[in-house]
């Protein structure tokens, strides 16, 4: 798997299928997506492409919350590559970053630099400043741009959305069994923080 930092240097892809998020602990919902977008890659000859954020975004405009990873990026891209996605793209996420429209940024980076062709997300999925680009405005805007759009139904797990944020207040209660369970595989945790009431031990 090709991993690119930014875009200093020319991607060079072909008829890229992606995907834009935090991607940050790769659960089942991701591992969903994920395997739609390396099928769909596959059937339409295309590079099966993830574009990620780093840091977490949260990190730049809560940074005083008790906000934490799940995973440090290099595990994230580690259950990535075994997805069998091609290529990861990681943009450095800024507060100048953060000011981006929707537009702006699908205009400039997904189009102009990236030229995808499919854009794959999920229910819930909202782009930029603000997150003012939700499910609809970016599909009106990609079919304006002649990118298709291809929405997946969210994950359930024993009736329980599969979400970061719902995996990282099981992590929180040092509900481990849980953890594993809508992560996927056994969770182990690597930050250098302990997150809020959960030890080592």
């Amino acid at each position: 798997m090709r991993v690119i930092r930014g875009f200093d240097e020319d991607a060079g892809l072909n008829a890229p299928v992606a995907a834009i998020g935090s991607f940050d602990g790769v659960h089942l919902g991701h591992c969903r997506v994920l395997q739609y977008l390396c099928g769909y890659a596959r059937q339409t000859g295309g590079d099966s492409v993830v574009v990620t954020f780093d840091p977490h975004p949260q990190q730049v405009l809560r940074p005083n919350s008790d906000f934490f990873n799940i995973n440090t990026l290099d595990k994230n891209i580690e259950l990535i590559e075994k997805q069998g996605i091609d290529v990861v793209v990681i943009i450095p996420f800024t507060q100048e970053f953060s000011h981006l429209s929707y537009t702006d940024f699908i205009d400039q980076y997904m189009i102009n630099r990236l030229h995808v062709s499919t854009l794959v997300m999920g229910p819930n999925h909202a782009l930029g400043h603000n997150r003012g680009g939700g499910r609809e405005a970016i599909e009106t805007l990609c079919e304006s741009r002649g990118v298709q759009v291809v929405e997946l139904p969210e994950m359930v797990c024993h009736d329980v959305a599969v979400h970061s944020a719902k995996i990282r207040h099981l992590i929180r209660e040092g509900r481990w069994e849980d953890v594993d369970e809508l992560l996927g595989y056994h969770y182990e945790w690597e930050g250098e923080n302990v997150p809020p009431r959960v030890s080592k031990a």
